[in-house]
């Protein structure tokens, strides 16, 4: 399949205290270094007892993931690379201690990212600041998945990043009480990706497409499925 030839789960790692423990209402943090991985989709889901904002920018050695948690309780993390591969460890528990009050239901919230191959040598120079400045204005998107979906059934999208630098795909959707259970994205090469998803419940849903941490022109997304 395109964009999981030359990737690796195996060879990804994961570690931070945000993998482990926590205080509600402070900022969480972990790393997935995905240093001699190949490049591949890299899904990160945390299930819980609180909704979180899961934010990630790219260090270094790979990718860093945070997120607050504003209820006690165990978290579960998981992280897959590669589509359907879990890496080594995953899924992680996290125990989070202090004041909160949980939902009475768990809590689900996702980021996809779609990687670029790193080695100890790209490591190595990464200090060095980017030759392309990151336009996300430039980033072109299409397809009916834009606009509504059908229940149970898939929908698909394309990007096109050519020419707006270099940085990360980040989808996401929200949907009426739960997030989407997976969503795809597939570098098909020039920096343009194809991107699918089921809906699994009616109701009104929130499509987010980022370029790094700017949305791409049309973003948010609204549609509904009957």
């Amino acid at each position: 399949m395109v964009g999981k030839m030359d990737a690796d789960a195996g060879m990804v790692r994961a570690y931070g205290d945000g993998l482990s423990q926590g205080q509600t209402g402070q900022l969480c943090k972990f790393i997935v270094n995905t240093t001699n991985a190949g490049s591949g989709a890299l899904a990160v889901t945390i299930d819980g007892p609180s909704k979180v904002q899961l934010n990630c920018k790219e260090v270094a050695e790979g990718y860093e993931f945070t997120y607050t948690p504003m209820a006690p309780g165990d978290y579960m993390i998981t992280i897959k690379y590669a589509g359907i591969a879990h890496v080594p460890g995953s899924p992680f528990k996290a125990r989070i201690t202090g004041q909160g009050k949980a939902a009475p239901w768990s809590e689900q919230s996702q980021v996809v990212v779609e990687t670029v191959t790193k080695t100890s040598t790209t490591q190595k120079y990464a200090s060095f600041p980017p030759e392309v400045a990151s336009d996300a204005s430039k980033v072109r998107t299409s397809g009916v998945g834009l606009q509504r979906a059908v229940l149970n059934s898939e929908s698909m999208f394309n990007v096109d990043a050519t020419g707006a630098g270099h940085n990360m795909l980040m989808v996401g959707i929200l949907g009426p009480t739960i997030p989407c259970e997976e969503i795809r994205v597939r570098h098909v090469g020039g920096c343009q990706y194809t991107c699918s998803y089921i809906c699994k419940e009616r109701g009104d849903y929130v499509l987010v497409v980022k370029w790094g941490d700017q949305h791409v022109p049309g973003s948010p997304y609204r549609f509904q499925v009957q």
